[in-house]
């Protein structure tokens, strides 16, 4: 029975976590578009805005702000009449701007994005109990909930964990119908594929994924080439189902009152100059034809995504400002965001596979068979080296959460090194007097300490998890150091500046703030508007400024000021913070 039992607690022991940490939060920076696009798609049919990422997430985080009175003036401002893509304006109007309950709002689009988290969780548990057993099940299962990267972005209007759950699920259903067809399992796999693609452009990647798996499919598990021509061909229909029964319809509903003018023209403007310049063209030409043209609307998107990843963005990373962190970037940052208790339990994985590998030539004489029988693990290393691959020559370096969609391979692959250690103490206790016992329950001790080490290290930064750095770089404190961006500072922390601020009967202070929040509506008549370079000096900041010495400025813009010295808030680090709000926001008195 409790075998049954403890993977909901841990579920819904980590889903407690995730609300009571958000609670004090104001939105992210891309919450604010999300919310705004999310709610015009439902109540308008009308995808002018934040057409780069599908509508899946947006959608649900806006179901519940039906049920309440929204006031939608936000539909009469030049940010949806008129703007190109005036999201993030609109979407401020809309929350911050139009006496709306921002803080209502906030909770109530944020709940929702836990279904995400919460599928994934149960699928991964069922995935590995399924295939090893209730213990490496558990491990995985621990180890995931309790990533701090998973942890934090499960309760972010984002796309990242939505497409950590459309890869897990699509893959899980794709794999199954390889290895049982039919045309249950084939039609399943297809809608599930199609739902996937609603998550996020950067899913788009299981399409070569799936080709390559299936080839790896048709050599390993048979000789025939009428076999093999029928499981390629079936591959394919999976992806047309997706498509054709899935993304165009939802797409369909999501333009039905997009004028196609207006279509046209935010296409030009937007992706006018993007590469290959044969399908840009495509795309722009064909936006006014009947019913082609919501299926048009998602390859736009799709085109906007791959013409962001070729321009980068401004990030500090190292001791540098540029406009991509390099090659080093995600493998620095995603080393320093996860526990040393995953790093620990990767490099016992990591010992398995050498013991595995050391008795390798067992297995040589039948290698096809082995690898027909080890199929799911092998293509989710091939998962991960697409992804990986890409993302470390992509210039968009602004943060870990980029990688979300590899994490749950990564967790199953490490908990299946647990199992096969937890096989191998058997074993080699078996065949050594007075060790029988000794060796496969001290294993058991460590991985039970891993998990106990895993759950009190990100439990320790509640409710900062987005802000979880391990050892390594001196923890969320010290972290500003190396890396910003979403990694540390996404605007998370406004409201709780706007409490210290009346808490401390602060009359005004002068403030640089990372995010689309608005700080008007957290800070009301206390805030001063402040931007690197407005003051080169203490001296200067003395002389001029009317806030009684007090500013506050995220670490994103304090780090990212670098990039000119003569305008930078170099001349901060001659003082310590008063407080930091959140390891996100420095705030200082300076008299």
């Amino acid at each position: 029975m409790w075998k049954k039992i403890l993977p909901g607690l841990v579920i819904t022991a980590s889903v407690v976590l995730a609300i009571a940490s958000v609670w004090g939060d104001s939105l992210i920076v891309d919450e604010i578009p999300h919310i705004g696009a999310g709610y015009s798609y439902l109540v308008k049919q009308d995808m002018r805005i934040n057409p780069e990422h599908p509508p899946l997430a947006k959608d649900l985080a806006a179901v519940p702000l039906l049920f309440i009175d929204l006031n939608q003036t936000a539909f009469n401002t030049p940010f949806w009449q008129e703007n190109v893509n005036g999201q993030w304006d609109f979407g401020r109007n809309l929350i911050f701007q139009s006496g709306n309950d921002a803080n209502l709002i906030t909770h109530l689009a944020k709940l929702p994005m836990l279904i995400f988290f919460v599928l994934a969780a149960w699928l991964l548990y069922h995935w590995l109990n399924h295939r090893y057993g209730f213990g490496p099940a558990l491990f995985g299962l621990v180890m995931f909930v309790f990533s701090p990267t998973v942890l934090a972005h499960s309760r972010f209007v984002t796309t990242d964990v939505p497409a950590l759950w459309a890869v897990l699920t699509a893959s899980f259903f794709f794999f199954r119908y390889l290895e049982h067809p039919s045309h249950k399992n084939l039609l399943i796999a297809g809608l599930i594929f199609g739902v996937a693609q609603l998550t996020k452009f950067s899913v788009f990647l299981l399409v070569p994924f799936f080709i390559l798996a299936a080839l790896f499919w048709m050599w390993a598990s048979t000789n025939s080439w009428r076999e093999r021509s029928k499981i390629f061909f079936a591959s394919i229909l999976i992806m047309a189902i997706g498509y054709i029964a899935v993304v165009w319809p939802i797409y369909g509903l999501h333009t039905m009152n997009y004028p196609v003018a207006m279509q046209e023209r935010d296409m030009q403007a937007q992706v006018g100059f993007a590469r290959p310049a044969l399908v840009r063209d495509v795309i722009i030409k064909t936006a006014d034809i009947p019913y082609w043209r919501a299926f048009d609307q998602y390859l736009f998107g799709l085109l906007m995504v791959n013409q962001r990843q070729a321009g980068g963005n401004t990030i500090y990373f190292e001791g540098r400002v540029s406009q991509s962190g390099g090659p080093t970037y995600f493998p620095v940052v995603y080393f320093i965001k996860e526990t040393l208790a995953w790093w620990l339990a990767t490099a016992l994985a990591l010992l398995a596979l050498v013991l595995y590998f050391s008795r390798f030539k067992q297995h040589a004489p039948r290698f096809k068979h082995w690898c027909k029988e080890n199929f799911v693990e092998l293509a989710m290393v091939l998962w991960l080296l697409i992804y990986w691959g890409i993302s470390i020559q992509s210039k968009l370096n602004i943060g870990v959460r980029h990688l979300i969609p590899t994490y749950p391979f990564a967790v199953f692959l490490v908990s299946v090194g647990m199992a096969y250690l937890i096989k191998r103490s058997r074993n080699y206790g078996s065949e050594i007097r007075g060790l029988k016992s000794i060796i496969p329950y001290s294993l058991f001790l460590i991985l039970v300490i891993l998990m106990a080490g895993q759950i009190y290290l990100v439990s320790q930064n509640y409710p900062h998890f987005l802000t979880y750095f391990n050892e390594s770089v001196g923890g969320p404190s010290n972290a500003y150091k190396t890396v910003v961006d979403s990694n540390l500072d996404w605007g998370q922390d406004l409201k709780r500046l706007g409490n210290f601020v009346a808490d401390n009967k602060i009359n005004k202070i002068e403030v640089d703030y990372f995010g689309w929040a608005d700080p008007l509506y957290y800070l009301k008549d206390h805030v001063e508007w402040l931007h690197a370079g407005k003051y080169r000096s203490a001296a200067e900041f003395k002389a001029k400024n009317d806030s009684d010495g007090w500013l506050a400025v995220s670490a994103t813009f304090k780090q990212n000021s670098k990039q000119n010295p003569a305008t930078s808030y170099d001349w901060l680090d001659a003082y310590q913070p008063v407080a930091t709000i959140g390891n996100s926001i420095f705030v200082y008195q300076i008299k």
